[in-house]
């Protein structure tokens, strides 16, 4: 007797016809803290959508921002690049917490990043803003954090070993990461105006979790000098890794390059 399978038409096999997917030009793997989000959103923005595309991990971290807990986050790192297109590519991996790098050292980021990636390339913010003063001859700067004491000291000591200069430096001294992304954009544009100094070369505005992206033509124009932030070189550099060589504008002389 028939059933109704029977008349079910048979499945036929069709050719496919691949191209790069999204993201042809460069894909970029961003591990973000638990409790960050700025950080995602300006480098969102700042990178091409028609060229590039950002995929996002979380790791796990603490709202409160003090150097033991941004040295905890190592435990996690390896598994939040992990969850990150693991069977398909990426061409550039990146950390994006300025302070969780200096704690637990840039080869070491890479490390754990690279446990689940091998041979990947990986960056940081702390790297990426290393890498701007190289390329825009930076040796003087003033930093702007908005950091507990502790976690400034810290990072004006990894500035200066790394051969540049900090002439003055002053922060917002928050201890939860959550304020650190409600300072408001006119707040950090005035303190960095504040903070320059005639002899410096630049100014830092250092944490990714600052909204600073949006106020860097606006400091330049009144000070005359290259801002470097934690997101906008995280981003730069991040594209340079991934080969892409195009300026951008809105954020910067850096990103005119």
């Amino acid at each position: 007797m028939a059933t109704v399978l029977d008349t079910v038409p048979t499945i036929r096999a069709l050719t496919p016809r691949f191209d790069a997917g999204i993201g042809p030009k460069g894909r970029i793997g961003f591990i973000a803290l638990a409790n960050g989000y700025v950080s995602e959103h300006e480098v969102a923005a700042i990178v091409p959508r028609d060229a590039l595309v950002v995929y996002v991990s979380r790791v796990a971290s603490d709202n409160v921002i003090n150097l033991d807990n941004l040295r905890a986050i190592e435990a996690d790192i390896t598994r939040a690049a992990g969850m990150i297109l693991p069977a398909d590519r990426i061409d550039v991996m990146v950390y994006g917490c300025t302070s969780g790098t200096i704690a637990l050292g840039e080869d070491r980021v890479a490390e754990k990043i690279r446990a689940v990636r091998p041979g990947v390339a990986v960056t940081t913010p702390i790297t990426g803003a290393l890498a701007a003063f190289k390329t825009l001859d930076i040796k003087r700067i003033v930093l702007l954090t908005p950091y507990i004491f502790e976690v400034t000291a810290a990072m004006r000591n990894y500035i200066v070993r790394r051969g540049i200069e900090v002439l003055d430096c002053a922060t917002f001294n928050c201890t939860l990461n959550s304020d650190q992304q409600r300072v408001t954009p006119d707040a950090i544009a005035e303190a960095a105006i504040a903070l320059d100094r005639k002899d410096a070369d630049a100014i830092f505005v250092c944490c990714t979790a600052l909204r600073a992206a949006g106020i860097i033509e606006r400091v330049e124009a009144a000070t005359g000098k290259p801002v470097v932030t934690s997101n906008q070189a995280l981003a730069w550099h991040a594209m340079r890794l991934a080969r892409y060589r195009e300026a951008v504008s809105g954020y910067g002389r850096l990103l005119r390059v």
